[in-house]
């Protein structure tokens, strides 16, 4: 559900080290390439590509809600129609975009409303430790109390001043520009709050609950080497 495949690629590279290498400024990529600094082992692409498991959803602004769920602080579920997300605080971001299937898109803007707006209006209880982000067709993604309410961390509805187009999530999708965007979910519906970790499409099949993209962190085992980072 993110470009980025939905999520990261069937096979790829060793996927840690964490080592901030020169980029290669050859090849069939070059122009696109950029000498600036990108995590490790991603190359720069021009554009976002369209990459995403199943059909592209149909929007029902009429029934059309995105839910803050599970370990609230008072115990309810809190649901928001399209009239009232868009009366909301909005807000800008730019950020990069990193796939973990090692390709990035320089210098997104990104608009729309800061997650932590949400989380301010309904926070969640003291034991919480995460969310599972979820959106259409049932996807969902492990994300961190502190990733969700990073100052960063947008429900984008526009990107370089346009409304997103279908293909890339409208009406909304889940920025979060310091990890892979397998954790940003394209037409995003909302999260629950967990009270311990709990793995989403792609943490079932083996890649990683944080996902910070400047530590290469693709792949489960890694939390292992990481303690405390699960």
């Amino acid at each position: 559900m993110t470009d980025g495949g939905g999520g990261p690629p069937a096979a790829h590279g060793d996927g840690h080290g964490g080592q901030r290498a020169p980029h290669d400024l050859t090849g069939p990529l070059a122009p696109y390439r950029s000498p600036r600094t990108l995590p490790p082992g991603q190359q720069a692409l021009p554009d976002l590509p369209v990459m995403h498991y199943g059909r592209v959803p149909r929007h029902r602004p009429e029934r059309w809600r995105l839910t803050v769920e599970g370990a609230t602080r008072d115990g309810e579920r809190h649901d928001l129609d399209m009239a009232a997300f868009e009366a909301l605080p909005r807000t800008s971001v730019r950020a990069d975009l990193h796939c973990a299937a090692r390709w990035s898109v320089l210098d997104n803007e990104w608009s729309g409303v800061a997650t932590r707006t949400l989380v301010e209006a309904y926070p969640p209880a003291d034991d919480v430790v995460g969310a599972l982000v979820y959106a259409e067709y049932g996807y969902s993604a492990t994300v961190r109390l502190e990733d969700l309410t990073s100052p960063r961390t947008l429900l984008a509805t526009h990107r370089g001043g346009e409304p997103l187009t279908p293909e890339h999530g409208h009406p909304v999708r889940l920025v979060l520009p310091h990890l892979y965007s397998w954790k940003g979910p394209k037409w995003f519906r909302g999260w629950e709050y967990v009270t311990e970790v709990k793995r989403g499409f792609w943490e079932e099949r083996g890649y990683h609950a944080v996902g910070d993209c400047w530590r290469q962190e693709r792949y489960s085992y890694q939390e292992e080497e990481e303690p405390g980072r699960g």
